[in-house]
């Protein structure tokens, strides 16, 4: 038998994604999903222009744990003001080449990237939003930029976070630093208008994301447990014994290599290589272009 857990995930793979396709073509935005089923062809091929102007769309899918009380570890810090119940989901922004800094780079490179969770908990009541067409309208949504944001503001270090939010508000904690809540329509409305203004289109975009995820130091803090306020050994030996960076692109030239092989063009290959970078860390990606 299917669990809750389960099955609200699967929000997070279809009725996210149907509704991000919608909302986006309402705006005259057309958007082509990367799914893994393509590279069973024996041509990969997207169907779209890497040769117009757009914009590769990231959504990164949690779900939320709904509470009813906040309980603080560390007391120095006063709990955010949140309606009950609330909803609460974990990040690592420490983590080397993880999720979150793939998200941040990829975003920092062009990308429009976005943390979504539902302001929800039951089976029930997600049929009747994706029945009504309202999943994104009772979800958060969050650019990893913003979390950065509110991490800088407070001196608070790179590691083990909480994003905390309710039907109004959305906070990152240990130390309570306020988010700004992305709305679905500003985030279709804004999409169009890089379109019209960018200076780049998408097979270049694409490309500056893919390459410029081979080097993420750039966007690398110091890292601790949030919690303690004390510097995290264990943070610190995971970026040590990571994959040498050498190794990783190596890994990365031998799989671009193999798609170019069996790509209709160069801008297949990279957007190919692009989502099976992104896909195992759980990542949907979408093309979006006019």
């Amino acid at each position: 038998m299917i669990d809750l857990h389960e099955r609200l995930s699967e929000f997070s793979c279809y009725g996210v994604t149907r509704e991000t396709e919608q909302l986006l073509a309402d705006v005259g935005v057309r958007t082509v999903p990367f799914m893994p089923s393509l590279l069973q062809e024996k041509q990969i091929g997207f169907d779209v222009g890497f040769g117009s102007r757009g914009v590769p769309l990231l959504l990164q899918f949690k779900l939320g744990q709904s509470l009813h009380r906040f309980v603080r570890v560390d007391k120095r810090y006063p709990a955010p003001a949140l309606e009950k119940p609330f909803f609460r989901f974990s990040i690592d922004t420490g983590e080397p080449d993880g999720q979150y800094e793939t998200l941040l780079k990829a975003q920092v490179d062009g990308a429009e990237a976005y943390y979504v969770a539902p302001r929800f908990s039951d089976w029930p009541k997600y049929v009747s939003f994706f029945e009504n067409g309202e999943v994104l309208q009772r979800s958060v949504m969050v650019p990893p930029g913003e979390i950065r944001g509110a991490l800088v503001s407070k001196g608070s270090p790179d590691g083990p976070h909480r994003i905390v939010y309710d039907r109004s508000s959305v906070h990152i904690c240990s130390e309570p630093a306020p988010l700004r809540d992305a709305q679905p329509e500003t985030i279709a409305r804004d999409i169009a208008s890089r379109m019209e203004s960018g200076q780049r289109n998408l097979g270049q975009t694409v490309h500056r994301i893919y390459i410029g995820l081979e080097d993420r130091s750039a966007i690398r803090r110091r890292t601790g447990i949030a919690d303690s306020g004390e510097e995290s050994e264990i943070v610190e030996l995971a970026m040590d014994e990571r994959v040498p960076d050498q190794i990783r692109r190596d890994e990365r030239d031998h799989r671009l290599e193999k798609l170019r092989g069996r790509a209709r063009s160069e801008e297949d290959a990279v957007a190919a290589a692009l989502g099976l970078e992104l896909w195992p860390l759980g990542i949907q990606l979408l093309f979006a272009t006019k």
